[in-house]
């Protein structure tokens, strides 16, 4: 069935629909949720924090089951052929090796699973069922994932954000302890499996057990006015968009690639809500 449903995507391939399947595909990359996550968790408060702790704990289980299965992607082992596109946000060419679960399945359906779940909204339902469905079939088109990966991806996904909203609704308080035990039990596997993305989402986890906590412990409440929020925008962006830029100059090294994301995470965090509060917006 996974490959016959493979041969199918890739019998439709045609430039309009590789224009479509690219746009959905660019909605799921790690970066485009990171950054739709962090403005939300500047603007929403506590239904914010907990999109964060969802987000970050997705990615940071997907790239262990990646590591653990080893799964080769299916142009790999020569089912499909992979749709080579490759631009500065969006690219099928420089990919790990790994293709169960799908990342971009899971973190899509964690986001949006868990915004849904917090703000019970029934257009935002109507809004990402659709999205997350058409991103699922993206990776399909583009042969990079098995369809039992996207579903794996997209039930793993749902799983995590039903975790934390029972987390946040049950047991507030202990948030940042359970955060704090996931983050150790990723980070002493992380200097055994050196690949990028495992890196990544293991400075990221590390961050948000970190400076989390010590977030919190600011107790500021934001203005009742949403639209003074908005100014949070460019003031968390610049204290963020300074670290990343430090680690431009930096060698590219397993150590300072986990450093980078644990600090930026700390920068998102900690003096970006400093600053929110001494200027209170």
């Amino acid at each position: 069935m996974d490959t016959a449903i493979l041969k199918f995507f890739e019998g439709i391939r045609c430039p309009a629909l590789t224009a479509v399947f690219g746009i959905f595909s660019t909605l799921g990359e790690g970066m485009v949720v990171a950054g739709v996550v962090i403005l939300l968790y500047w603007l929403w408060g506590r239904a914010g924090e907990q999109l964060l702790f969802t987000a970050v704990s997705s990615a940071a289980l997907n790239s262990v089951l990646k590591v653990a299965v080893a799964r080769p992607r299916p142009f790999e082992a020569g089912v499909v052929r992979r749709l080579d596109v490759d631009t500065p946000i969006f690219s099928t060419v420089d990919l790990d090796p790994h293709s169960f679960p799908s990342g971009h399945a899971q973190t899509s359906s964690a986001a949006l699973t868990g915004g849904s779940l917090r703000l019970r909204r029934w257009w935002i339902w109507l809004i990402s069922v659709p999205l997350v469905l058409a991103i699922m079939c993206s990776r399909l088109y583009f042969g990079v994932h098995y369809p039992s990966d996207v579903l794996a991806g997209f039930a793993l996904g749902v799983a995590v954000a039903v975790f934390w909203e029972i987390v946040f609704r049950y047991a507030y308080k202990s948030r940042h302890l359970i955060m704090l035990f996931l983050a150790a039990a990723v980070v002493i596997v992380v200097p055994f499996f050196p690949e990028k993305d495992f890196l990544m989402t293991g400075g990221l986890l590390a961050g948000a057990a970190v400076f989390l906590p010590l977030t919190s412990l600011l107790k500021y409440d934001p203005p009742k006015r949403r639209l003074k929020r908005l100014i949070r925008i460019p003031v968390g962006g610049l204290i963020a968009g300074m670290v990343y830029l430090v680690f431009v100059f930096l060698p590219q090294d397993a150590g300072l690639y986990f450093l980078k994301w644990f600090l930026l995470v700390g920068a998102a965090t900690l003096p970006s809500t400093a600053l929110f509060k001494l200027f209170k917006i």
